[in-house]
């Protein structure tokens, strides 16, 4: 039998006062409640409200009530399908970077009715001088077989020297084949009575 009950229903200012509280309810339609996955498949639709979050013991995990209510022309059932749920993760969506103090910070998804979050890194001990750079090579000679350029500072050029049948062009380095390098190395010579 339905309860009639015409106002809400309050605790007195004595128990208020006293710190009591109403416990024990089971059907509240809406409330937060624990569940162990057996109940919460056989609980009527009717105690759940679209959107719910509800936590399944055996499971460990929260899931939100999806109802879909009776269309009388598909439907004619109220039916309530879980799907498992989690809190926004706070993964960072976005960064911006403050030259002037060498900050990097790192912003939370911007959610309504939350603050958001955001942290950020000091990368100062990160700072070094740029541009010239160091290393261990103090100068470029070259051994004069071919190699020319070389330097002791500044910027190194090393250009090869061509001659001897090798040229050079935009395609790249070239053997010229038929320059006299090449056929005065070649001699005649006559193998079985034929020339070569």
């Amino acid at each position: 039998m339905p309860l009639n009950i015409t106002t809400n229903l309050q605790l007195s200012s004595g128990a208020i006062s006293a710190n009591e509280i109403l416990a024990d309810i089971q059907r509240i339609k809406g409330a937060f409640k624990v569940y162990n996955s057996s109940d919460l498949n056989s609980t009527s639709v009717n105690y759940f409200t679209n959107g719910q979050i509800v936590y399944v013991q055996d499971s460990g995990s929260l899931y939100k009530a999806n109802v879909t209510l009776a269309d009388y022309v598909n439907t004619f059932e109220d039916t309530v399908a879980f799907s498992q749920f989690s809190f926004d993760s706070g993964s960072f969506v976005s960064a911006s970077f403050d030259s002037s103090t060498s900050t990097l910070t790192l912003f939370g998804q911007d959610i309504a009715g939350s603050t958001r979050v955001s942290s950020s890194i000091d990368l100062s001990s990160l700072e070094g001088g740029g541009g010239g750079g160091s290393g261990d090579i103090t100068a470029v000679f070259t051994s004069d077989e071919g190699i020319k350029g070389g330097a002791s500072s500044g910027n190194v050029v090393l250009e090869l020297d061509p001659g001897n049948g090798i040229f050079l062009n935009s395609d790249g380095i070239n053997l010229d084949t038929g320059s006299a390098h090449f056929t005065g190395g070649v001699q005649k010579t006559t193998i079985d009575g034929g020339s070569i």
